[in-house]
C-alpha cells in the first residue's frame, strides 16, 4: 500500500549558503509517491536580467526527489547533475539573448521552487557567494590604476594574482574574490571600458600593468616573489604578452587565449589601431580581415537573422605566415609555467588552434617550465573562469546592432569544462607559486 505524505513538502539544500564553486545538493521531500513535480530556479545577473531554468521530476516511493540521483523527465538540462539547474539557466524571454553578467563580487541569490499542477508547494532561497567571510576588499585608485584587491584577512602573507578581463573591459571582481577565498591576494585590474581608464581597447600602455605588478609585490601581505597573472580571451593574450616581458611573473593562466597580438577594439569591433604599446611604441599586431566568401556569409546570416561566427575572419588572417611571425607572442621568453584553457567549439576566435600553436612553440624552443593545455572538445569561448553559472545561455548569443554573435559550445559542455578546469587552475597556481 502506497504511503501518502503527512508533512508539507520542503527543500533540503546542502549547503544553502556557500561559495559558487562548492557542489550543491538539492532534495525535495514530503510529496506523495509517483508525483510529477516541476522544480524551477530563478535568479538575476549583474544587469538585473532575469534568468530561469526548470526540470520535471517524478517523486520516488518515499515522495522524494534528489537532483544528485535523478535526471529530469524534461527541462532545460537532460543529465543527472545536482548543479544542472544553475548552469542551464536562460533569459526568461526566449526572444532575447544575453550573457549572465556578473563582474562584482556580491553574492547571487537563487530562488528554487517546486510546483505541482501549477501550484507552488515549496520554495527556498540559495546564496552562492564569491567571497568567503574571511576575505577583505580594498578599492585601488592610485598611481593611475583602477582596480580591487581581495585578500584573506589576518597577518599571513599570500601569493599574489593579477586578474585581467577580456574584450568587454571593466573588472572581474567576482574572480578576484573567489581566488582570495582560496588563499590568494587577487588584484582585479581595469584597463579599459570604465571611468578613469581608456574607453576602448586601443593603445593600452603595458607600463600600466608593470606598475600594477610592482604595486602588488609591495603590498604587506603579498609574497613579492610569488606573482601570477590570469587572463581570459583578450586578457589571455595580454597575460601571455606580459609574461614575456616581466620576469616577476611566476605563473601564467590564459583562458581562451590568442598566441598572436591582435588589433584594438572599439565597441567590440576591430579597428586598424594597436591594442598594446610599450615605451610609446605600438606592438606589432594582426588585423582580422574578411574574405569575399565570409562577407557574403555574414550578409546572408544578417538577412536571415542567424548567429554569426567570427572563425572565418581569424582563419583568413592566419594564412599570412610573415604577418603571424611578426605579431606572434614570443611565449618561449616566459620564465614561468603556463596553463592554457580552450574550447574546441570556440566560435569567437580559434582559441584551441592558438593554444596548440603556443604549445608547439614552447616545445620547439625547449621551454624549461611545466606547461599544460586543457582542451575541451565541445566547449565554447566562455568555459573556464571563474567557476560559476558558466556561459548562460549555452551559445551566448550577443546582439551587437544588427549582428548576433555566437560564442560556441553548449550549456552542458561549458559547465563540465568549468567544473573540470577550476580545481586544475587552483592546483596549477598552488604548485607554481609554492
Amino acid at each position: 500500500m502506497t504511503k501518502l505524505a503527512t508533512k508539507a513538502p520542503q527543500f533540503i539544500i546542502t549547503p544553502q549558503i556557500a561559495l559558487v564553486d562548492e557542489p550543491l545538493q538539492i532534495r525535495l521531500s514530503g510529496c506523495n509517491p509517483k508525483q510529477t513535480v516541476k522544480i524551477q530556479a530563478r535568479s538575476t545577473d549583474g544587469n538585473r536580467n532575469p534568468f530561469e531554468s526548470y526540470g520535471f521530476f517524478q517523486t520516488d516511493e518515499q515522495g522524494v526527489i534528489d537532483l544528485s540521483k535523478q535526471k529530469p523527465i524534461s527541462g532545460t538540462y537532460e543529465t543527472i547533475d545536482s548543479m544542472g539547474l544553475l548552469w542551464s539557466m536562460k533569459l526568461d524571454d526566449p526572444k532575447k539573448h544575453a550573457l549572465f553578467t556578473k563582474s562584482k563580487s556580491t553574492p547571487i541569490t537563487v530562488t528554487i521552487t517546486a510546483e505541482l499542477n501549477g501550484d507552488t508547494i515549496a520554495s527556498v532561497d540559495v546564496i552562492r557567494a564569491f567571497a568567503a567571510p574571511h576575505v577583505s576588499k580594498t578599492q585601488v585608485d592610485e598611481q593611475g590604476m583602477i582596480g580591487s584587491l581581495y585578500q584573506p584577512t589576518g597577518p599571513d602573507s599570500h601569493p599574489g594574482v593579477l586578474i585581467l578581463g577580456g574584450s568587454d573591459g571593466g573588472m572581474r571582481e567576482s574572480a578576484a574574490a573567489l581566488l582570495a577565498s582560496h588563499g590568494y591576494a587577487a588584484f582585479s585590474l581595469a584597463y579599459f571600458g570604465i571611468e578613469d581608464v581608456p574607453e576602448d581597447l586601443v593603445n593600452i600602455p603595458l607600463e600600466y600593468f608593470e606598475t600594477a605588478i610592482h604595486w602588488l609585490q609591495q603590498q604587506p601581505q603579498v609574497h613579492a616573489n610569488q606573482i601570477a597573472v590570469v587572463g581570459f580571451s583578450r586578457g589571455g593574450e595580454l597575460a601571455l604578452q606580459l609574461g614575456t616581458m616581466f620576469p616577476e611573473i611566476k605563473a601564467v593562466v590564459a583562458g581562451s587565449p590568442s598566441g598572436v597580438r591582435y588589433a584594438g577594439l572599439r565597441n567590440f569591433m576591430g579597428v586598424p589601431d594597436p591594442a598594446w604599446t610599450y615605451e610609446n611604441k605600438p606592438l606589432i599586431y594582426l588585423q582580422p580581415k574578411n574574405s569575399v566568401s565570409s562577407f557574403f556569409s555574414y550578409f546572408s546570416k544578417l538577412l536571415t537573422r542567424k548567429p554569426i561566427s567570427n572563425l572565418s575572419v581569424f582563419h583568413n588572417t592566419l594564412k599570412n605566415k610573415g604577418q603571424i611571425d611578426a605579431a606572434r607572442i614570443p611565449v618561449e621568453r616566459i620564465q614561468a609555467p603556463i596553463m592554457l584553457i580552450s574550447g574546441g567549439d570556440d566560435q569567437l576566435w580559434p582559441s584551441s588552434l592558438f593554444s596548440n600553436m603556443i604549445m608547439e612553440r614552447l616545445t620547439e624552443k625547449n621551454h624549461p617550465y611545466p606547461n599544460v593545455h586543457l582542451h575541451y572538445k565541445d566547449a565554447g569561448h566562455f568555459l573556464c573562469f571563474p567557476f560559476t553559472f558558466p556561459s548562460m545561455p549555452p551559445e551566448v548569443l550577443l546582439s551587437n546592432g544588427p549582428f548576433t554573435l555566437t560564442f560556441g559550445g553548449s550549456a552542458n559542455a561549458n559547465a563540465q569544462a568549468a567544473k573540470d578546469s577550476w580545481p586544475k587552475i587552483l592546483a596549477f597556481l598552488d604548485e607554481s607559486l609554492s
